[in-house]
């Protein structure tokens, strides 16, 4: 939790601009991504372009500014790298926030760089004029990054800031750096000593932890939810399974903390709340004051727990992000009804204290009962004819991904329905939804930021084609990138078509705007040089697609699948809040 900034640079910089640069390049920064423009193009002219995205060397990916926002946050939940996303100023800068606002949504490490009208333009009518005078950049940044946009103005302050922004990244937020071009231009001094900055919160004391854990636990049920964080550690899925395992405890898992749980965990009892499986959600409900919750990096945001306090008669969260997306004053008491307890440290490293308490003497908690095969209640409805039937496509993926692949689930039925429909996580890959800023086709960039970041993993995205739409225009720059997307077309915005029957039950269906225009989706994919096919309804051709999908290729595939909009699968709980 150390902000550290120790240059290489055997010479004096140049400029701030190469002083940023190598400052970036020691951080272990090598992928910009963006589009280039007046106001960076002084500080892009010295990449060249991506070509290998297996190279080490600094470059920067030409793609439009919406993809290219989600782009460092694919990067990094690949392979915990750090990149950054460019643009310039006016409509660029807002496209490329997009991304920014999910990075702080999931407390994504990224690094987003926006430039600034010059100081002496105010008043002046500049073109995408950045000061109060016009689009006022920083306090639309700054309100909702107030801690974390560092502008770049000084010469003599550049190291200092830097520092800070370090600091930031490594605890899990995204920064914005701001270019000023007339500081940056001018020579920078290099500082001669490391500054190190504090950790603002000590990690907790694990003897304490676990023996309050025990007393809390003793004679009570204990229920885990697992939720991101946890997935950030290796070895998560091992850990959390031997933990359920020691303890004979139930588990649950948000829609991305289900990457840090094994299939066969024997305590498994499903995704929760949104795309939730029955079983989970029946646990879930149960909790109550006889119980210990003990939540894993799981943020209680609306699709996980449907905007419904801990019932436990005392929680545990631990995590290791101070300041995290959620927390008030760096903690969720105001989320629980009952005895809160904040652990800040190392999730594995808490769960390993725990372990280790528990083979000295074993904790009296109430066991549980081992997870039943099928975690679903209701059966699964049929689709109309000559519609792909979702379960069955579902299914048959989950037995197929290839290992060590990474998914991502667009906001489209997919995020909602492919969870439910295989209840549980596949240890082959790894899924992901960017779900809490629901920025329609951002899955794309993230995709696409999965590949720069791992060239040799099978990247594969499932998109809707309302989301389509939103990144359709940066389809060639992705067509060698090997990416495999699964479009699920239903020629509507079916996440609120299917929800309005029960929002507004007295209203007629052509007034739900919920409809979008058929368009041919393989033959604008295969404009743009990727290859796309047609799954047919009855899947017939679906081997072949997979045996296609899996080869080593670099030009992208589409797979346009038809679904039926009225095939409801998974549930969405929050319906009833709108």
């Amino acid at each position: 939790m150390e902000g550290k900034v120790k240059s290489s640079v055997t010479e004096r910089p140049s400029s701030g601009y190469q002083f940023l640069q190598d400052t970036l390049r020691e951080w272990g920064v090598t992928c910009y991504a963006g589009v280039t423009g007046g106001g960076v193009i002084h500080f892009l002219k010295h990449f060249d372009s991506v070509v290998d995205s297996d190279t080490k060397t600094p470059g920067f990916y030409s793609i439009g500014e919406y993809s290219a926002g989600f782009i460092p946050l694919g990067y990094y939940l690949s392979s915990g790298g750090i990149s950054a996303a460019v643009a310039t100023t006016g409509a660029a800068s807002k496209l490329l926030s997009c991304g920014l606002s999910d990075a702080k949504f999931h407390d994504i490490p990224a690094i987003y760089i926006l430039p600034l009208s010059e100081s002496e333009s105010p008043g002046q009518a500049p073109l995408q004029d950045t000061s109060e005078y016009g689009i006022n950049i920083l306090a639309q940044l700054r309100s909702e990054l107030p801690d974390s946009v560092f502008v770049l103005d000084s010469s003599a302050t550049l190291a200092e800031k830097l520092l800070s922004a370090r600091f930031r990244l490594e605890q899990c937020r995204p920064v914005v750096l701001v270019l000023l071009h007339s500081a940056l231009s001018s020579p920078v001094t290099v500082p001669t000593e490391n500054a190190i900055l504090s950790p603002p919160v000590p990690p907790d004391s694990p003897a304490d932890f676990c023996d309050e854990f025990r007393r809390a636990s003793d004679g009570r049920r204990v229920v885990v939810l697992v939720g991101e964080e946890m997935a950030r550690y290796p070895g998560a899925a091992e850990l959390t399974t031997e933990f359920c395992q020691a303890l004979q405890c139930a588990a649950v898992w948000s829609i991305n903390g289900a990457n840090a749980v094994h299939r066969k965990n024997p305590y498994g009892f499903g995704y929760l709340s949104f795309g939730g499986n029955d079983a989970a959600l029946s646990l879930y409900q149960s909790v109550g004051q006889d119980d210990v919750l003990l939540v894993l990096g799981a943020c209680p945001d609306e699709y996980t727990v449907n905007r419904h306090k801990f019932a436990a008669a005392k929680t545990f969260y631990l995590t290791c992000h101070p300041e995290g997306y959620g927390q008030i004053e760096n903690n969720f008491a105001h989320m629980a009804r009952g005895e809160y307890r904040h652990v800040f440290g190392p999730l594995d490293e808490s769960l390993r204290h725990l372990l280790r308490a528990a083979k000295q003497q074993p904790f009296d908690n109430i066991p549980a009962s081992t997870a039943p095969d099928n975690l679903n209640h209701r059966e699964y409805p049929a689709p109309r004819h000559g519609y792909v039937d979702m379960v069955e496509l579902y299914q048959r993926l989950d037995r197929w991904w290839p290992a060590g692949a990474i998914g991502f689930d667009d906001v489209c039925l997919a995020y909602k329905d492919r969870q439910y429909v295989t209840q549980r996580p596949n240890n082959n890959i790894h899924f992901y939804s960017l779900y809490r800023g629901s920025a329609m086709g951002g899955a794309f960039g993230a995709a696409v930021g999965a590949r720069l970041s791992s060239p040799k993993r099978p990247v594969f995205l499932f998109t809707g084609d309302g989301c389509f739409r939103l990144f359709s225009g940066s389809l060639g720059e992705a067509s060698e990138l090997g990416l495999v997307i699964f479009l699920i077309n239903n020629a509507s915005f079916s996440i609120v078509a299917q929800g309005l029957p029960v929002i507004l039950p007295d209203v007629e269906e052509k007034n739900y705007h919920a409809s979008l225009k058929p368009l041919d989706y393989c033959l604008i994919a295969q404009a743009c040089g990727w290859d796309a096919e047609r799954l047919a309804a009855d899947l017939s051709n679906l081997d072949l697609l997979l045996e296609r999908a899996g080869s080593v290729s670099v030009k992208s595939l589409l797979i346009d699948i038809p679904v039926d909009a009225l095939q409801v699968l998974g549930h969405n709980p929050r319906v009833k809040n709108l």
